[in-house]
């Protein structure tokens, strides 16, 4: 009877050596992949065609708008910070639920896009590597069209000009976005069908 305890014992060990094993192979192999760079969208609008808002706001009010409407539609929380886009949420990672924090450096493009520079990534306590999450998050997370992650350029870029809002034929571009002096301008544009 001591022998058929030993065994199970040593039965059950090397399963779970073989399940970890798997799972980091897996997980690696996932991170690891080589991605090709991923060349970004050219959108422009005619303004000709569109009735323009050029909007001021300051970080607090856009905390309010943000917030409100991530917590609606998803779980996580977005937060503008002195310098940084923070954005909180919860995996699940083993039947446990496990905090997820990742900081941005945001950044208005040419065309009026927000361009997301990752300046830090944490699970739980685990501070990761931003190339590796971005490639696994490219790799195995749906995200909208609208959202593109490049994982070569370790930058996320968000085509607001794509972004549905609520089925309404308005797109929004960002003129500036200045976290450090509270300097936010951003553009709503309603397509119009005259000249």
């Amino acid at each position: 009877m001591l022998m058929s305890i030993k065994t199970r014992w040593k039965i059950a060990f090397f399963t779970l050596l073989g399940g970890i094993i798997s799972i980091i192979i897996m997980v690696g192999g996932m991170v690891l992949s080589t991605d090709q760079p991923t060349s970004l969208p050219n959108t422009f609008m005619d303004n000709k065609k569109s009735i323009q808002f050029n909007i001021s706001t300051h970080k607090e009010d856009l905390n309010k708008l943000l917030n409100q409407y991530v917590n609606i539609t998803t779980s996580y929380n977005v937060h503008l910070k002195n310098d940084v886009i923070e954005f909180k949420g919860f995996v699940p990672v083993l039947s446990e639920k496990v905090q997820v924090k990742i900081t941005f450096i945001p950044k208005a493009s040419n065309s009026g896009d927000l361009i997301l520079i990752p300046k830090s990534f944490s699970l739980g306590k685990l501070n990761l590597p931003i190339s590796s999450v971005l490639k696994l998050v490219n790799s195995s997370v749906k995200l909208p069209e609208w959202i593109i992650v490049q994982p070569v350029n370790k930058t996320i870029y968000v085509e607001l000009q794509k972004m549905r809002v609520n089925h309404s034929p308005m797109k929004i571009k960002v003129n500036h976005i200045n976290l450090k002096k509270d300097d936010i301008s951003f553009k709503l544009l309603f397509l119009t069908d005259h000249q």
